[in-house]
């Protein structure tokens, strides 16, 4: 009897700890899309040890947060774009010629040594 008592509670236990884990996800209502105009920031979550599921939060340009469907085809759409965007920032980056570090130069400079010869009067 008394085994079973401490089996009951170490299980009411682990299943109390386990679903906590779905409390401190940042997402608990998502939206199917926003106005892409007003997109700021976007940031992808992968499933973590305090949050099962993946999340994507967009940041708006109005300083609010809103939290996309990660299934849904508009949040597939952006984030598609995102990572095309970054591939090409690459890539611009990696193919850039280096910046020339010449000084800047005036037309009033002159490269040749000015010498001055003292005047008497």
């Amino acid at each position: 009897m008394n085994y079973a008592i401490q089996c009951i509670v170490l299980l009411a236990c682990i299943i109390t700890c386990t679903s906590l884990h779905i409390l401190n996800c940042r997402c608990i209502k998502t939206s199917s899309s926003v106005n892409i105009s007003l997109i700021a920031n976007i940031k992808d979550l992968p499933p973590r040890p305090y949050c099962n599921k993946r999340e994507v939060i967009v940041y708006l340009k109005d300083k609010r947060s809103v939290c996309l469907d990660p299934e849904g085809a508009f949040t597939q759409a952006v984030l598609r774009t995102i990572k095309r965007q970054k591939a090409k920032l690459a890539v611009k980056k990696t193919t850039a010629p280096p910046a020339q570090k010449d000084p800047p130069t005036s037309p009033n400079t002159t490269t040749a040594s000015a010498s001055v010869a003292p005047t008497w009067s």
